[in-house]
């Protein structure tokens, strides 16, 4: 994401105290891995702006993973520990959070949502002792040039998810396409790839802008898109801004006169109550759908939705449960909490999880998994994901970023 405009979008406000959740005692040895230490995690969500939510829903499955692994008879026999801290966004005051965590004892962190909290922090991680989980932030830099030997991302890069765009472009009917993005890196590096990708693909791109994060106008935006002679819209507008776009496109009429409307995490399972039937027919990517038919998910949705009321995870949750999965793994096969025995173990790790067989790349931390193309479509008394496009890693970014220096 776009650091200046972010900081500039955020108003800033104090770091948030400290809070733990479950046993209040510290491994205050810094995580030595000895018999009997708790495997401490630090979760540093925002505490408010349009992101908050995520933040929120990152938390809870953290917790949920936690909760689940305790009742067991913790990792290994080490149990999990969670402590939370509120961040407002800002880089800055995202680092000092995480060094405050560190201070206590974790040395596990994520809950990091923004790609430039998360860049920021990466290059802060070995003079911390600790191993960051990013579960959400795309940018194709924190696994490039941005890259920490001490940071894993567990979520499908911005490269990946529009390279899996890319490869479905062909089962869409528009051939013009307009591309409304949120002005930080994420929006301009998929703009930049679907570009290329639509060229490729013998389709046309008529029309780029940008808007700022935070935006909740987008009148003046519709307005050219419409005047574009665009028949396709691809979007990358995130949570309240992705809202305000689509109701006010609905508003205009944009999509009426449209053949394909494509979001970038623009739309998901928790909006669609919210949005209804005016996103019906839309396009996404998808990192994940509940729907994965294997063991690890069966029982991890069957849970989930005992424990929220009957709820279906969506993808914000889900990869958050699977950045645990990940530690959890990697801790065991450690046998210790040790962040550079974790580390070792992270480095040639390949497990069976909630989104199927998945692997660490050595190359650059990024996990390699599945992306999906979906439709959102009537089912039952409301809305929900048909997939139409499964695209495997091997075909999304099969090498790894050749600037990551670890």
């Amino acid at each position: 994401m776009h650091k200046k405009l972010l900081a500039a979008a955020v108003p800033l406000m104090a770091v948030g105290a400290m809070t733990g959740c479950g046993s209040s005692s510290d491994s205050g040895s810094g995580g030595s891995g000895g018999d009997g230490a708790p495997l401490k995690i630090a979760l540093i969500p925002p505490s408010g702006g349009p992101l908050a939510v995520f933040g929120k829903d990152s938390t809870t499955a953290w917790q949920f993973a936690a909760d689940e692994a305790n009742a067991n008879g913790g990792v290994d026999g080490h149990k999990v520990e969670i402590v939370t801290s509120q961040t407002d966004g800002t880089p800055a005051a995202t680092v000092r959070a995480a060094r405050k965590a560190t201070q206590g004892g974790a040395r596990f962190i994520s809950g990091v949502i923004t790609s430039p909290e998360n860049g920021a922090l990466q290059q802060q991680l070995p003079s911390m002792n600790a191993i960051s989980f990013n579960t959400f932030g795309k940018d194709d830099a924190l696994t490039g040039k941005q890259c920490s030997a001490n940071a894993y991302r567990t979520v499908q890069n911005t490269a990946m998810d529009v390279d899996a765009v890319a490869k479905s472009l062909e089962k869409l009917p528009a051939t013009k396409w307009a591309i409304q993005a949120v002005d930080y890196a994420t929006g301009r590096t998929a703009a930049k790839i679907f570009t290329a990708a639509a060229k490729q693909a013998g389709k046309q791109v008529v029309l780029t802008q940008y808007a700022p994060l935070n935006t909740t106008e987008f009148g003046s935006y519709i307005t050219k898109i419409k005047n574009s002679g665009a028949d396709g819209v691809f979007a990358i507008e995130f949570g309240a801004d992705g809202v305000a776009f689509v109701n006010q496109g609905a508003q205009f009429k944009l999509f009426q006169g449209l053949k394909s409307v494509l979001g970038f995490n623009m739309v998901s399972e928790p909006l669609f109550d919210a949005l209804g039937d005016k996103i019906e027919g839309f396009y996404n990517n998808i990192g994940y759908v509940h729907q994965l038919d294997n063991a690890k998910n069966r029982a991890f949705v069957a849970a989930w939705k005992a424990k929220n009321g009957g709820k279906d995870p969506y993808y914000v949750q889900a990869d958050a449960y699977l950045g645990a999965q990940t530690l959890f793994e990697a801790v065991k096969k450690a046998k210790s909490v040790d962040p550079a025995k974790v580390k070792t173990a992270l480095d040639s790790l390949s497990f069976d999880s909630i989104v199927g067989q998945v692997s660490i790349r050595p190359g650059d931390h990024q996990i390699l998994r599945d992306s999906y193309l979906g439709q959102v479509e009537k089912q039952g008394s409301g809305l929900g994901w048909k997939v139409i496009n499964t695209v495997p890693a091997s075909e999304t970014q099969p090498q790894a970023d050749p600037s990551c220096k670890l």
